[in-house]
């Protein structure tokens, strides 16, 4: 099959649920809109696609990642995408699972991440994404990617899904799957044919249900203090002589600090920001704002950064707030747990 085909209930169907279809040459691709909503009102999705071809594929200390940039001259035009176990590869042309080490160089990516994803505020921003479809398929097969609710209705209400016999279902690990086991569920939906109403309507060619959210999330306080107190812990010491006293607040060196700890330290003369990386965690500071980022969270921690003799110093609790390391005070100064 060389495009999308869509077959349409009727003109009047059509018009009345005001869909919204774009034709680009010979694929008609559908665009969810509410009923009788402006053209311009922004639809929330539970899950963000971003489309592009890798432009880079990095490794360090056995995390893999990704920077996966398009032509987008409005909005975000590249993103660093971390792919650890829990990320899902698939290719769009066979419908099957994919390898880390099948992501390569100059690849066409769709790359999908759930709303809540935390994502940070660098440029290129990174993320853990849910799902990476390599997109190898010339003749045009859509990939969905939503929760359904109980009538298989996605979270955006406007796609209902109406699987055959001979629609494939699996779970993430390839176990065969039944169609009771889809509603109120994360899917990844491969699908050929829609119907054009309000909302459309699809009978997929294969279906991936996708781990829940809620057991992803999910944390046992009492296993993570067990594992935090088993941890054997690197440290480092800051002596006396690198904390000081600036308006009455201890102060640390930033860089000093964030090297010691791992981390790559960046700095802009234009912002006066100081940027800070180290695999998938990043943060920012910039002087003179009390502001530091956690997690896409602004902090304050009372104090803002300051230079002192050309290099950055930050509030003493930086340490703990924002680096998350354990701090412990000694006779000769700090003790750093990492």
């Amino acid at each position: 099959m060389n495009i999308k085909k869509v077959m349409a209930l009727s003109l009047a169907t059509c018009i009345a649920a005001s869909p919204l279809a774009v034709k680009a040459e010979e694929e008609i691709r559908l665009i969810s809109a509410p009923i009788n909503a402006p053209i311009d009102e922004a639809i929330i999705t539970e899950y963000i696609e971003f489309k592009g071809k890798i432009e880079k594929v990095e490794k360090e200390n056995d995390i893999l990642s990704i920077i996966v940039k398009n032509d987008n001259a409005e909005g975000l035009d590249q993103m660093k995408a971390y792919i650890n176990e829990d990320v899902i590869l698939i290719s769009d042309k066979t419908m099957n699972f994919t390898d880390k080490e099948d992501l390569k160089e100059g690849m066409e990516v769709t790359i999908f991440y759930h709303k809540d994803t935390i994502m940070t505020m660098s440029y290129p921003p990174m993320l853990g994404p849910d799902v990476v479809v390599i997109n190898d398929n010339e003749e045009h097969q859509g990939v969905m990617v939503s929760k359904y609710d109980e009538e298989l209705l996605s979270a955006e209400g406007d796609m209902i899904l109406r699987p055959s016999e001979e629609t494939i279902i699996v779970d993430k690990d390839g176990e065969a799957l039944g169609i009771e086991d889809l509603a109120n569920r994360d899917l990844i939906v491969f699908t050929d044919i829609v119907l054009l109403s309000y909302p459309g309507q699809t009978s997929p060619e294969k279906i991936i249900v996708m781990p829940e959210r809620e057991e992803i999330a999910e944390v046992d306080e009492e296993e993570v203090v067990e594992e935090v107190e088993e941890k054997e812990f690197k440290e480092f010491i800051l002596g006396n002589e690198f904390i000081k006293e600036i308006n009455g607040v201890k102060m640390i060196p930033l860089r000093l600090v964030g090297e010691s700890l791992g981390y790559e330290i960046t700095w802009n003369q234009e912002t006066k920001t100081t940027e800070l990386t180290r695999g998938a965690q990043w943060t920012a500071v910039t002087i003179g704002k009390d502001n530091y980022n956690f997690a896409r969270m602004l902090i304050k921690l009372g104090a803002a950064p300051v230079l002192v003799e050309s290099d950055t110093y930050v509030p003493e609790n930086f340490i703990e707030e924002v680096l998350k390391a354990k701090v412990e005070i000694l006779p000769e100064g700090l003790k750093i747990l990492y």
